[in-house]
C-alpha cells in the first residue's frame, strides 16, 4: 500500500473535516487502489496562543501556516483546512480545491434557554467581523474575547461567561452540537450577516506537481469551487485580515441552486471608520469579472496605500 499523508489539525471538528476528504476520495478510487490515508495533526500558532485576540498574533496563516510548510517541504501529501482559517493567497505550488459540497455558511446566535432576557449583554466572540455585524441587532451589547475549539465555547455559555456567543452554523452541525437541548440556536442570515470568505467549505491544498493533482481536479463541487475561488479574489483585492470586519459571500440567487446559472456576490469591509459593501450577479463563469466589477466604487474612492 502506498500511503498518502493527510496534514491536518489536531482539534476534533478538524479530523471529522479530514475524514468526510478521505471517504470522498475513497469513493472515488477503483476497487484495487493501493493508496492508503492516513491524518498527521499539526498544532498551529492559533492554537499555541489560544487566549489573546488572533489580531495580536501576527503575520498570515495562523491556523494553516505549519500545516502548509510541511505540505511545501513534501512531510505531507495533502492537507485538510477549514477555508475559513485560511489568509487569502497560499503557497504558490499549491491549490485548494473544494472536493464537498459546501455546508450552510450562516453564523449561529447561540444562547441559553434559561436566559433571564432575549436580549443579550455580553457575547462572545474573537471575531471584529460578528462584532460589527452583530452590534447593528444588539447595538448595546458588549463584545468580549472568546477563543478556542467549539466544545469550549459552548461550555464556556453554559457556565455564564456570556449571554451569547456566535459560532459557525457548518462547525457546530458537523460536530453534532447543534441541537443542545439548553441551547436556543438562532441562525443568522448570510446574505445579511455575511459571512467569512470560505466560511462552511473545507479546503483540500495539493501541490501542483503531486501525482494526485489531476485526479482529485476532477472531484471538486464545481458550485463549491466557485464560490472558494470567488470569495478569496474579493479577499485579497481588498486585502482584508483577521484584525478587520470584512465578509464576502458568494451564492446562488436561485432555488433549487443546482440548476441555477447565475451567481451574486456580497461583501462589506469597516476599514478606517469608513464601510464599503455592494452586490452584483451574474455569469459564475466570470467571476472574477464580476468581483472587479463589484469593488470598482471601493476602488475609486480609496487609494492604493488603503487597500494594503
Amino acid at each position: 500500500m502506498t500511503e498518502i499523508k493527510i496534514g491536518t489539525r489536531g482539534s476534533r471538528l478538524a479530523l471529522i473535516q479530514t475524514e468526510m476528504v478521505i471517504r470522498r476520495l475513497q469513493q472515488e478510487l477503483s476497487a484495487g487502489s493501493d493508496l492508503s490515508f492516513h491524518p498527521v495533526t499539526f498544532t498551529t500558532r492559533g492554537e499555541i496562543f489560544g487566549s489573546v485576540p488572533l489580531s495580536s498574533i501576527g503575520g498570515r496563516g495562523v491556523f494553516s501556516g505549519e500545516i502548509e510548510e510541511a505540505l511545501v517541504a513534501r512531510k505531507v501529501d495533502l492537507a485538510v483546512h477549514s477555508a475559513k482559517d485560511l489568509p487569502s493567497e497560499v503557497h504558490p505550488d499549491t491549490v485548494l480545491l473544494a472536493v464537498i459540497p459546501r455546508e450552510d455558511p450562516s453564523d449561529v446566535l447561540i444562547m441559553p434557554k434559561d436566559r433571564d432576557s432575549d436580549i443579550p449583554e455580553i457575547i462572545g466572540t474573537g471575531s471584529p467581523r460578528r462584532e460589527f455585524l452583530i452590534k447593528k441587532i444588539y447595538p448595546e451589547a458588549e463584545c468580549r474575547l472568546l477563543r478556542g475549539n467549539v466544545p469550549t465555547r459552548l461550555e464556556k455559555l453554559r457556565s455564564g461567561e456570556y449571554d451569547a456567543i456566535i459560532l459557525a452554523e457548518a462547525g457546530i452541525k458537523r460536530l453534532g452540537l447543534d441541537r443542545e437541548e439548553c441551547f436556543d440556536y438562532i441562525k443568522l442570515p448570510p446574505d445579511s450577516f455575511i459571512p467569512a470568505g470560505g466560511q462552511g467549505i473545507i479546503a483540500l491544498q495539493v501541490r501542483r506537481d503531486h501525482r494526485l493533482f489531476t485526479f482529485l481536479e476532477k472531484l471538486v463541487h464545481r458550485r463549491t469551487q466557485t464560490a472558494l475561488d470567488a470569495e478569496r479574489l474579493v479577499l485579497r483585492k481588498i486585502s482584508a485580515g483577521c484584525h478587520e470586519a470584512a465578509g464576502v459571500y458568494a451564492f446562488s440567487p436561485d432555488t433549487p441552486a443546482e440548476n441555477s446559472d447565475k451567481l451574486m456576490i456580497k461583501y462589506f469591509l469597516f476599514r478606517d471608520g469608513r464601510l464599503f459593501s455592494d452586490s452584483i450577479s451574474g455569469d459564475p463563469e466570470r467571476y472574477a469579472d464580476l468581483a472587479d466589477s463589484l469593488l470598482k466604487s471601493y476602488s475609486d474612492t480609496t487609494s492604493p496605500e488603503e487597500r494594503t
